[in-house]
């Protein structure tokens, strides 16, 4: 009660003394007690509060304890003062991106023909491509293909598209696009003279103009995917039709192209011996939708990823198009790096040869196989989980996959109990790229824990299609690259067991025969999804391969560039999609 007491007359008596100092009066007994010296000074005063000069005098009035209670108001008054401002500065302060900078991108390789004809066997040709012109369709952030020129479109019969295109639309040097040029770019593909790869996918199609901005194109038989087929660049028909068809690979236009795409060509650099070292790109003012931020982009080739890392840890690059998985250690400032993971539309899987090993053909070996493998700790153990696990034929970020199907659980105990009398032995085949020999290395070591008994027949690149196509394995490990579309009918219909077909593994089941052609013969989506999930039912039934993982496409930017979304890519052009929401430069905006 004492020390309660004390404290009431101390808060008192400190009171007094600050209000004493600030010359506070008190209105019942105003200036009682002042001499007239300081009635007069107060009056005159200019004002009330303080100066900095009388405040320097301020601790002759209060005790040290007193005046160390001040000093701590007064900084707890600043610090929330500050936090006040930092919380305000974060919820109205914006940094929006500005026009500007430029982006250089180190790549393996180097152009040789950046032509919508020829640019699909080839990456970085194809990457620019994808730059410098405009195309029907394309694949976005998320791996969905969707509209670029066409603006609208019908079907019917499930193989007469009617499309009409974007008005307003121009060419680089300035002049329109038309139906003429996509009909001129069609017809190229058909040319047998331009030798274009695309040639086969477009035999029996034929093409119409309706209008200036409308055509149509009729298919000989229907076939859903066919708009995934539309994906390459448009020509200008203006430039390309006054070169010979036969000679078109060995025009100048291939490295000096006229596109209608975000950017257009700018300059090229070349050594000494001739060899292409640096691709410049400049925005293009034309473009008819968002257009970009980033002024500049710069393509800088070299020989191998050794050199691209080094001039990204140096700083001479902003971005790597491909980092391979084995590579990543090499960077050294992680931390200053973005590495955006995008699921690519390959599924590795181990594939069964029962025609080579009888002992495959039991499907309760098979299964046993399955259960023995715990793919969730190889993902981890050998890919650092940076790899999508795979359950199917089909991608799991696919709109066509099953996800109400049930994988084999990992249950090694009942796999061994089950493949006793059933398989002894088996040889994995595996193909000596990237990380596949571990992973081999891995699952022999998870066969042999059940007491199936593993060898490992490791053979180069080389030599994987001759084996592939002569069926030359009893289990193989192998990676199929199946594409944006769910079609699957090349490695799954029984017609393509055939030597030169792809169903690697020999499956035969006529309901999946059924569905997989009822599947690609309608455009319809919902159908198609109905049929693809079934197909899947019986796949995950049969049990013809194990199916492990998808791997990443490793995309690496430096975190001064802003802007980069998206999941997944389909080709590596795609890392592109939404390169008009990228950015370099900034500014500062005040948002209420």
């Amino acid at each position: 009660m004492n020390l309660f007491k004390y404290k009431i007359s101390w808060i008192k008596k400190t009171g007094n003394r600050i209000r004493s100092f600030f010359r506070f009066p008190n209105k019942k007994k105003k200036f009682r007690g002042l001499n007239l010296d300081k009635k007069l000074v107060y009056d005159l005063s200019p004002s009330k509060i303080p100066n900095r000069e009388q405040l320097k005098h301020l601790k002759r009035f209060l005790n040290p304890k007193e005046h160390l209670l001040i000093k701590i108001c007064f900084l707890l008054i600043f610090i929330n003062a500050i936090y006040l401002g930092v919380v305000f500065l974060k919820k109205h302060l914006e940094y929006i991106p500005v026009p500007g900078g430029e982006y250089i991108e180190g790549v393996i390789s180097y152009p040789q023909a950046i032509n919508p004809l020829y640019s699909i066997n080839r990456d970085i040709d194809n990457d620019l491509s994808h730059l410098i012109y405009s195309s029907l369709f394309y694949y976005n952030e998320d791996g969905l293909l969707v509209p670029d020129l066409v603006e609208e479109m019908g079907v019917a019969e499930n193989r007469i598209y009617t499309f009409k295109i974007r008005d307003g639309v121009k060419w680089h040097n300035g002049e329109s696009l038309t139906v003429d040029d996509i009909i001129f770019t069609i017809e190229a593909i058909k040319n047998e003279d331009y030798r274009s790869p695309l040639y086969s996918s477009f035999n029996g199609v034929s093409i119409e103009k309706i209008d200036e901005l409308t055509f149509k194109i009729t298919l000989g038989s229907p076939y859903s995917p066919f708009l995934d087929l539309l994906t390459f660049g448009i020509l200008p028909k203006s430039i390309w039709s006054k070169v010979n068809p036969s000679g078109a690979i060995l025009s100048e236009f291939n490295l000096k192209p006229v596109g209608s795409g975000p950017y257009k060509f700018k300059s090229l650099t070349k050594n000494k011996e001739g060899e292409l070292k640096e691709y410049n790109l400049v925005v293009n003012d034309l473009y008819y939708t968002n257009k970009p931020y980033i002024k500049n982009i710069k393509f800088k080739f070299f020989v191998n990823y050794q050199e691209a890392i080094k001039a990204l840890n140096d700083n001479q690059i902003d971005g790597l198009g491909y980092l391979p998985f084995n590579e990543r250690q090499e960077l050294f400032a992680q931390d200053s790096l973005s590495l955006y993971e995008l699921v690519r539309p390959q599924i590795f899987a181990i594939f069964f040869n029962s025609s080579k090993d009888k002992a495959l053909a039991d499907k309760g070996a098979r299964v046993s196989l399955a259960q023995s493998l715990d793919r969730d700790a190889l993902l981890r153990e050998v890919f650092d989980n940076v790899y999508q696990r795979a359950d199917g034929p089909i991608l799991k970020n696919n709109f066509a996959y099953n996800h109400s199907i049930a994988p084999y659980d990992y249950n090694p105990e009942e796999a061994a109990v089950n493949i006793k009398n059933k398989l002894a032995s088996t040889t994995l085949t595996v193909i000596d790229s990237g990380r596949n020999v571990l992973v081999a290395e891995n699952i022999k070591k998870q066969w042999e824990n059940i007491g199936v008994s593993v060898e490992l027949k490791v053979v180069s690149g080389e030599k994987a299609s001759e084996i592939i196509k002569n069926r030359d394995f009893e289990t193989l490990l192998y990676g199929e690259s199946v594409g944006g579309d769910p079609d699957i009918y090349s490695f799954w219909h029984s017609s393509q067991i055939k030597t030169n077909g792809l169903n690697i593994a020999g499956y035969n089941n006529t309901e999946a025969d059924e569905l997989l052609v009822a599947a690609r013969e309608t455009v319809n989506a919902e159908e198609r999804i109905i049929k693809y999930h079934k197909f899947q039912e019986n796949i995950a039934s049969d049990l013809p391969a194990i199916f492990l993982y998808s791997p990443t496409y490793t995309y690496v930017q430096s975190k001064q560039v802003k802007g980069f979304s998206g999941s997944v890519i389909i080709r590596s052009a795609d890392r592109f999609a939404g390169i008009s929401h990228w950015y370099l430069k900034t500014k500062i905006k005040l948002s209420w």
